[in-house]
């Protein structure tokens, strides 16, 4: 019998609200499928929706000076109280605050660009440009460059021009308006031509660093290259995290 109910595992949802539940149902899909039918063989979840911090993005690209890590740091202690032994939070730029916010709180959080980078190293050991579809304030704040270096990983990032960056911007406003729902191929437009100048870049691999982008990109791979997807390393790292000895 598969016994993955070591953690309880809390999650700071709302950044985006499809997101977040999107995570919550690729994970009970994977536990499924990994033989957990009954509902006691999977782990306890707390998902708190989030939705009244500050502007992440606008912090972490450097147009706010007002941090939305006080909030989260308020609703962690309050996963913390219910129960969480585990925290993640299914948002790449929220993770500019990931250090502070994991202190302060007190419990250990599962890092989904910690966790990205230690994949691209496994999968792709030869991907050394990497190229990164994400928010203004991931490639701004330097989220993935900051952490391959406390890893060591050494790879370049690469992102799209500041055109296409407003085009993915405007394309994870779309995802969270619902669009992928009515319009999913307009909603995949969106991140298209960012993805073509990533490879025109010469990216080995692309990351879909945003949590939102892949609710539009559904692809493995893009012009020959692999697509990675932020949401189901995410998972595959709490799942670990959550197995018995």
């Amino acid at each position: 019998m598969p016994n993955y109910t070591k953690e309880t595992i809390g999650i700071i949802g709302g950044c985006g609200v499809a997101a977040a539940n999107e995570f919550v149902c690729r994970m009970e899909k994977k536990f499924t499928e990994l033989g957990c039918i009954d509902d006691s063989q999977q782990p306890e979840t707390i998902l708190f929706q989030a939705t009244l911090a500050p502007n992440r993005i606008a912090f972490a690209a450097g147009r706010s000076n007002v941090s939305f890590a006080p909030y989260f740091i308020e609703v962690g202690k309050k996963l913390k109280a219910c129960g969480a032994t585990i925290c993640c939070i299914p948002c790449n730029t929220a993770h500019c605050s990931i250090d502070e916010i994991e202190h302060a709180v007190g419990l250990p959080f599962v890092n989904i660009v910690r966790e990205t980078l230690l994949f691209l190293a496994e999968a792709y050991p030869r991907a050394k440009k990497i190229g990164v579809l994400g928010s203004s304030g991931t490639k701004f704040s330097k989220i993935y460059q900051n952490h391959a270096a406390k890893l060591g990983i050494d790879c370049e990032f690469l992102f799209p021009s500041e055109h296409l960056q407003r085009s993915v911007d405007g394309g994870i406003a779309a995802v969270k308006s619902g669009l992928p729902h009515s319009f999913p191929e307009q909603a995949k437009a969106f991140f298209t031509e960012a993805a073509d100048d990533l490879i025109a870049q010469n990216s080995d691999a692309i990351v879909l660093g945003c949590t939102e982008i892949p609710l539009a990109i559904r692809d493995k791979s893009h012009r020959g290259k692999p697509i990675v997807d932020t949401i189901s390393i995410l998972v595959d790292a709490c799942i670990a995290r959550c197995k018995r000895d």
